[in-house]
């Protein structure tokens, strides 16, 4: 089975070796001047024709994008003379080594100076698609956040097989929402509705929970450039007037948080193994873009045995399921999932939630008899064959590229790759 730290280097080693394999060092895009430095990049020598970038991780946002791209086009923004004019001078671009014998064998090579560029990415969008035809790319999509959540997950099957799903719960919902700036804005939006409804009594809720004590919802509702509508500004001004950071587990987060799951809250007396809920609010990481892309945010609950309610961009809830799993649209109306108003969908969430919070315990228990099997049938199609699912994606997609651009793969044993992966 693939560590996830390792992709890249496994991609590199078993698939794309022939390839300039380049990559964000830590996944997350940096703001600011880049170099050459903050990418790396696996080759096997200066002569490979084809390059490919993997910016998987995050969603694919053009601002954040094009730095990097700057720099891994770099060779096809100039002129063969263009370029041997910056060498001459040491003037190459975004702090790339100007090495005379690199010169001497560009000149002597003008085929490789001009690599065909992949764009390797975990997203569906029309953004992606017009961007990759913009620059004259090829892609390579497959499911990063599948594979991430596979091996950070995986010590999960053996603590929750036996789980007990049938039993009275002590609160009715969990929902993580640490980050509530830019992007994540809406979750501030969330919480308000949870606080008009009475239902953070109901469960436990995170809130605003950041490694920078300066932070505060107010700050984001009071920015000019936020992405809360108006009227969730004005929600959140009258609701939210007396909270501030909502706790679950610790105040502050390492940066390992995206692949732990909380199974414990700390009170004054140590630590409880306490956190006992039936329904996952997942809130994840798009929610304002027109993009399918799920994060390992999606699996917690499935990995924890729970039903959930997904807060993201439309269509992301029929994106799960294409990969297999199966929803509760058998006890809630998951429409939802077709809202394209951020308000309206964020409402229609909660109207589900504030539902079920508001049955009798009996009622609250059919539920759960109800959805037991569903709960039961996706944690084993995870742990099962949802990696074959994503693994053939990726192999064929892979198939798929090396056909456009002209590569021969017969000496690839996908077979032998489809065996380490999926074990």
């Amino acid at each position: 089975m693939l560590q996830i730290d390792h992709v890249y280097e496994f991609l590199y080693q078993e698939l794309f070796k022939d390839f300039e394999v380049w990559y964000l060092p830590s996944g997350v895009p940096k703001t600011g001047n880049l170099t050459i430095s903050d990418i790396s990049v696996f080759t096997q020598g200066k002569d490979a024709e084809l390059k490919i970038f993997f910016y998987d991780q995050e969603p694919f946002l053009k601002n954040l994008v094009d730095p990097y791209i700057k720099i891994y086009d770099w060779v096809n923004q100039y002129s063969l003379e263009e370029k041997v004019n910056l060498w001459k001078i040491n003037q190459l671009p975004y702090g790339i080594p100007a090495d005379q014998k690199d010169l001497e064998f560009y000149l002597n090579n003008h085929q490789c100076i001009y690599k065909k560029g992949v764009l390797a990415t975990s997203e569906y969008s029309d953004d992606i698609d017009q961007y990759i035809e913009e620059n004259n790319f090829k892609k390579l999509y497959y499911f990063f956040h599948g594979f991430a959540a596979l091996d950070w997950y995986r010590g999960y099957y053996a603590l929750n097989y036996n789980k007990s799903i049938v039993k009275q719960y002590n609160y009715d919902f969990i929902s993580f929402n640490r980050i509530i700036t830019n992007d994540r804005s809406y979750r501030i939006y969330f919480v308000s509705l949870l606080k008009e409804l009475g239902l953070l009594d109901h469960g436990l809720v995170s809130f605003d929970v950041t490694d920078n004590l300066f932070d505060d919802w107010r700050d984001e509702v009071a920015d000019t450039n936020s992405k809360l509508s108006e009227q969730a500004k004005q929600h959140v001004e009258q609701h939210l007037v007396d909270v501030d950071k909502l706790i679950i587990d610790r105040a502050e987060l390492p940066g390992s948080a995206s692949a732990n799951i909380p199974r414990t809250i700390i009170d004054g007396f140590g630590i409880l193994p306490n956190i006992d809920t039936f329904w996952h609010i997942v809130t994840e990481t798009v929610f304002y873009y027109d993009k399918l892309h799920l994060t390992e945010k999606i699996f917690k609950p499935i990995v924890s045995k729970q039903p959930f309610m997904l807060l993201a961009a439309p269509g992301n809830l029929a994106y799960l399921k294409s990969y297999g799993f199966k929803t509760f649209d058998s006890v809630i109306d998951e429409t939802y999932d077709d809202i394209i108003d951020n308000d309206l969908r964020t409402q229609a969430v909660v109207r589900q939630l504030h539902w079920y919070c508001n049955l009798t315990p009996d009622k609250k228990t059919d539920i759960i008899r109800q959805l037991e099997p569903i709960i039961d049938y996706n944690f084993h199609h995870f742990y099962g064959e949802f990696r074959h699912i994503i693994t053939r994606e990726l192999l064929d997609n892979t198939k798929s590229l090396f056909q456009s651009v002209g590569y021969d793969d017969s000496h690839i044993n996908y077979d032998n790759i489809h065996h380490v992966l999926t074990h």
